[in-house]
């Protein structure tokens, strides 16, 4: 399907990990606990849960003064590391990064507009970080990051969000659209879907026998 691949870039929520509805439960929580119920605090959940692959800081801070991003961030950091230490990768994860990084040859790359500490924590904790690169987070944004790396057409993103649907558009990077964990408050648009990506996958599992490289 796709010939001279070299690098493979991974979202992380929604993707390695099953943890799109805890984050978007965990964020209403956490803003709702030290700001009530009201129409600023369900927008900027709203915006949070629509926007995914999106800094929280910055998604935050569209709503909340920088001490009171703090604040929620801090509380949705305590719920995050909670869930992660309980948290499993995705199934046939493994599998599909053996078969990329020591079968192909080819490079592997979190991409992620989350925490890197916390990304971090997930895959060593699982035995995973051997098979990546770098964790590109939330420090830049996706876009910047890909063109930092030097993408080719022939590279592929693999994410589950409109937002890195449009990152791999603006970039004219290979995209495969994994559906598995979706949300959808966040999930693009079967508009959107249609000539724009490569692939739409159900897992990982399905994906090896479905993509070849």
């Amino acid at each position: 399907m796709v010939g001279k691949v070299k690098k493979v870039f991974l979202d992380f929520d929604g993707v390695i990990v099953d943890s799109n509805e805890f984050k978007e439960s965990a964020i209403e929580n956490s803003i709702i606990k030290l700001f009530g119920k009201n129409t600023q605090t369900l927008r900027a959940i709203n915006f949070f849960n629509v926007n995914a692959g999106i800094s929280r800081q910055i998604k935050l801070s569209a709503f909340f003064t920088e001490d009171n991003v703090s604040k929620i961030l801090k509380l949705y950091g305590e719920k995050c590391h909670e869930f992660f230490s309980k948290a499993n990768p995705a199934d046939g994860l493994r599998e599909f990064l053996q078969t990329i990084k020591f079968k192909k040859n080819i490079k592997l790359y979190v991409l992620s507009g989350g925490d890197k500490e916390e990304i971090n924590y997930f895959l060593k904790k699982n035995l995973l970080s051997d098979f990546f690169e770098e964790i590109l987070a939330s420090e830049k944004n996706k876009l910047e990051h890909l063109k930092e790396k030097e993408v080719s057409r022939n590279d592929i993103f693999i994410g589950d969000s409109k937002n890195d649907l449009k990152t791999a558009l603006k970039i004219d990077l290979k995209f495969i659209l994994f559906s598995k964990y979706k949300s959808s408050k966040s999930f693009p648009s079967q508009k959107s879907i249609k000539g724009n990506v490569l692939l739409e996958t159900e897992d990982f599992k399905s994906l090896i026998n479905e993509i070849k490289l």
